[in-house]
């Protein structure tokens, strides 16, 4: 990665960090919690993340994709705009976030900076986006020219998603890096068991308790003012009460050489090995598996099943109740077992339990059943997502090197997302979700076997060191 002395010594330094975190489990960089402290980052931490999955993988999946049905858009134009636009938005903001918030320093650290100016924005277009049927009715009788309230609608709608997208993308993109930044090494695997109980909470919660009042439109705008009323709060408060610690300056060929000196060496550290390039292709797939259900799943239960938001909602909350009461143990599988293979054996899962559920789901009984075996395999991913990244990434370029992966997955989002939707009106059967899944979670299962190929090569259970060494440090050479 780095040449001469600098390279040397700041490798030094990170290795002698490394050995007081080893030796001292409550440590974490230069923060050394007490077993207090320690409780009461946690608790900020996952109610953070409560919020914060309550609305980007509960409110805007499930109602956005309503919000723009009302306002007549077609399939292509869901998947374009829930989809497609957020990718394109990652594919730019992300690796320009990532790589400098690694190397971002501020009495408040490298990652909450972003969070704090950010967040207000973000809150502000949410909102918007609720009220946009009522702000299209009074301007449509505003304007000197003759144009629709479901027209105007849209019209905002899309601009609010861009205003919401593009502000989300600062929190999206460092939140999950904040996670290595404060919470010491002993304790991940826990804290991310207990993330992912958190997050299925408010799934379960959100699916139960909010979704049937999406049935009447005229709620949509008071579920979105309160999601993002609250996701505001708590941000706000996390960024006060979480604290990171210090870092060493930056002294890579980056910083002393200047913006192209730095893109240059962005994509030689990131894409040199055929090693990452199959993670962050495999992963980025698999991301691509689920849009389809993502967008269209609530319309299949409607328009194929006959069900009502309740009974959706209900069926939902089944399935995220399974993966509650198994994200706790599952976590621990992921310590015991290492999170690729957990990760590759959920995958493998996930082709199985959708080639079933296209030809077996046709009632509400069968749709719940399927839901919750869904819930049982995601989960499988979900508590060794995270964990894989961590394991296999390396921890010094940690936010880079998901960020290259976020740009390889958002170009094929973007494509994909409009593709869905596209295929949907193809189609015009909603069934059809389960076979794109099954479809790209097969292709994202034989890119992760490679993977994991790799990974015991290079060391593997004992052993396993991320090969920074081969990209610039010592060779510059490929693999």
């Amino acid at each position: 990665m780095l040449r001469g002395g600098i390279g040397k010594t700041k490798m030094n330094n990170e290795t002698e960090e490394y050995k007081k975190n080893h030796d001292d489990p409550m440590r974490c960089g230069t923060i050394t919690y007490t077993k207090v402290g320690l409780a009461v980052m946690f608790g900020w931490m996952l109610w953070g993340i409560f919020w914060f999955a309550m609305m980007n993988f509960q409110l805007i999946p499930n109602l956005l994709p309503l919000s723009l049905k009302e306002f007549k858009a077609s399939n292509a134009m869901i998947g374009l705009l829930v989809g497609s636009l957020p990718a394109a938005i990652n594919m730019v903001l992300n690796p320009i976030i990532s790589f400098r918030s690694d190397r971002t320093r501020s009495k408040w650290g490298r990652r909450i900076p972003y969070l704090l100016a950010t967040i207000p924005f973000t809150t502000l277009f949410l909102i918007l986006m609720g009220w946009t049927p009522n702000l299209a009715a009074g301007l449509s009788r505003l304007l000197p020219f003759e144009l629709s309230a479901p027209q105007l609608g849209l019209g905002l709608i899309a601009v609010f998603s861009l205003g919401f997208q593009f502000f989300n993308m600062f929190a999206a993109s460092v939140y999950y890096y904040l996670f290595a930044d404060v919470v010491p090494e002993k304790f991940m695997g826990r804290f991310m068991a207990a993330y992912n109980f958190s997050g299925s909470l408010a799934g379960f919660l959100f699916a139960r308790f909010i979704l049937p009042f999406a049935e009447n439109f005229d709620n949509l705008k008071w579920i979105y003012t309160g999601v993002s009323l609250f996701y505001f709060i708590t941000f706000m408060l996390l960024c006060w009460r979480v604290r990171e610690g210090q870092y060493p300056p930056p002294s890579d060929a980056a910083e002393r050489s200047g913006f192209v000196a730095g893109v240059k060496l962005y994509f030689r550290e990131c894409f040199s090995l055929s090693y990452y390039r199959w993670f962050f292709l495999g992963t980025a797939i698999n991301a691509v598996s689920v849009i389809c259900r993502t967008m269209f799943n609530v319309f299949f239960a409607r328009e194929n099943l006959g069900m009502d938001m309740a009974a959706y909602g209900k069926a939902l909350s089944w399935g995220v109740l399974t993966g509650l009461v198994l994200v706790l143990p599952l976590g621990m599988a992921v310590d015991r077992f290492r999170p690729i293979r957990v990760h590759l054996f959920g995958t493998a899962l996930v082709v199985v339990v959708n080639a079933l559920g296209f030809f077996m789901i046709q009632s509400e009984t069968s749709f719940i059943v399927f839901t919750v075996l869904l819930g049982v395999v995601y989960v499988l991913q979900q508590v060794s997502n995270v964990p894989m990244y961590v394991e296999l990434l390396p921890k010094e370029r940690f936010g880079q090197f998901c960020s290259a992966q976020a740009m390889v997955q958002s170009v094929i989002l973007i494509a994909a997302n409009y593709g869905g939707g596209l295929f949907m009106d193809w189609t015009g059967d909603y069934r059809y979700i389960y076979v794109w899944d099954f479809m790209w979670t097969t292709l994202a299962l034989v890119a992760l076997v490679i993977v994991f190929r790799g990974w015991k090569k290079y060391g593997g259970t004992k052993d396993y060191v991320a090969p920074m060494d081969h990209v610039g440090q010592a060779s510059g050479q490929a693999d």
